[in-house]
């Protein structure tokens, strides 16, 4: 018999006084990592950011216990079931699923690791909150931004937990960062820049330069090539389109790292603009895809786009961000990924991950006055989700903040390949007189794995 984790300690008091003595428990049964304290987690998508990220935050909380997991590839996913197994002390406690439909139907998942490829995102998502699941999900969020609303309406009405993968709103000097702006220290905010990397910036790690492999060959017998695209149009497999690029990259199933990593620093300029429940309503630039290889995703792009509030944000991509931000800015260039608000009275911002600067370096020593507004804190992306699913708060990147946020990518996308003047309503989440580029926001969908 199963025992589940909610009924280990109420049925351990029942059958000690059903035997007329005192039962003895140990300390653990009443303590953080107690059975009935413990949030029960399935990963979903076994990959690389699933290993060097999640399952080395998962592995140090008592309080949680990886119960199942499931990919595309079954070495991976055997892999990190094993892992879980000897790390909790052998067994097979930590289930192995091929099909993330039959782990979602499993009742002994509380929540689920969401680390598929980008065009996943959102239909697991769903298919969780409709299975009762609270959710951890990684950047981007969407493909399709017509599944959104469908995404923010089964979340709300399941009442489940979700966090959005951007990490950066759980550093503490994001925070105060961000609380300076919002607290007037620059002045008045007028203006943002961020960047982040292209397509060009891995480039080296590819197996076929400069834009992997066109070439069919076999697919791997350990790999559902069908799973791993999904309700995506079926495409040739080669020797990049189902690997770490790949998953970024390949425009049948991801927006590049527009969406990918320009993700962190948009929802860094989003919380600074007080902007978590709206997007800019106005994008005009100009962009460019690759023409060889199956990387087609954006290599160049510079967008300016408006917010209702008249403040202005320029995405960019990091090569015509260099030139940009040196002109603008007395710092040290690297490239990566950046955010810089700038207002009526200085500036301030993080210039290549974790890298951060002012244009008063006191700034960062500045201490707040009782009144001032405070952001909620985080000490740890992973620890903020588990934390919600047991109180039922809501994370530090909910539901919403992940719809708004990628919206953005997917506008600045649409504006840069289209080099028209894009409008966009944030009430009714529709582009505005442009029923031509309305169309680049939505896919068609193979049913097999439509959610």
């Amino acid at each position: 018999m199963q025992l589940s984790r909610r009924g280990f300690v109420k049925n351990g008091f029942l059958a000690g006084s059903a035997m007329g003595f005192p039962t003895i428990v140990p300390n653990t049964v009443f303590g953080a990592d107690a059975p009935s304290n413990r949030v029960n987690v399935a990963h979903i998508g076994c990959g690389s950011l699933a290993n060097w990220y999640h399952k080395n935050q998962l592995k140090r909380m008592k309080d949680v216990r990886v119960v199942a997991v499931c990919d595309a590839f079954k070495s991976r996913r055997n892999a990190m079931a094993k892992f879980y197994n000897d790390l909790y002390g052998g067994g097979d406690n930590t289930k192995i699923y091929a099909d993330y439909r039959e782990l979602l139907a499993s009742k002994e998942v509380d929540a689920v690791i969401i680390a598929a490829h980008d065009n996943w995102h959102t239909p697991m998502s769903i298919a969780a909150a409709k299975a009762g699941k609270d959710i951890y999900c990684q950047k981007p969020l969407a493909l399709d931004l017509s599944q959104t609303p469908e995404l923010r309406k089964v979340v709300n009405e399941n009442k489940r937990v979700f966090q959005f993968g951007t990490q950066y709103r759980s550093g503490a000097r994001y925070r105060k960062m961000v609380e300076l702006v919002r607290n007037g220290y620059i002045g008045e905010l007028k203006h943002i820049d961020v960047w982040c990397r292209n397509v060009k910036f891995d480039a080296k790690s590819y197996n076929v330069k400069p834009y992997g492999s066109t070439v069919e060959v076999p697919v791997p017998d350990d790999f559902d090539f069908d799973a791993w695209q999904g309700s995506s149009p079926m495409a040739p497999y080669t020797v990049d389109r189902c690997t770490r690029w790949g998953g970024f990259h390949c425009p049948e199933t991801s927006l590049g790292f527009l969406a990918g990593c320009g993700i962190h620093p948009l929802g860094i300029a989003q919380w600074g603009n007080k902007s978590d429940d709206t997007s800019p309503i106005r994008y005009k630039g100009t962009g460019s895809v690759p023409t060889e290889g199956i990387f087609r995703t954006l290599e160049r792009w510079d967008v300016m786009c408006e917010y209702a509030n008249k403040v202005t944000l320029r995405m960019m991509d990091h090569e015509t961000a260099r030139d940009v931000i040196k002109k603008s800015y007395p710092i040290e260039w690297k490239d990566g990924d950046g955010v810089v608000f700038r207002g009526t009275n200085g500036w301030i911002g993080d210039f290549r991950g974790y890298s951060f600067y002012a244009s008063n370096q006191k700034l960062w020593k500045q201490e707040f006055k009782p009144t001032e507004e405070r952001l909620a804190v985080s000490s740890e992306h992973s620890r903020n989700f588990i934390d919600c699913v047991k109180s039922r708060k809501e994370t530090i990147c909910p539901v919403e903040m992940g719809i708004r946020c990628d919206t953005i990518a997917h506008m600045v996308n649409v504006a840069a390949q289209t080099k028209r003047e894009i409008n966009w309503d944030p009430k009714k989440e529709e582009i505005v007189g442009d029923a031509e580029a309305a169309k680049l926001i939505t896919r068609s969908h193979r049913a097999k794995w439509k959610v």
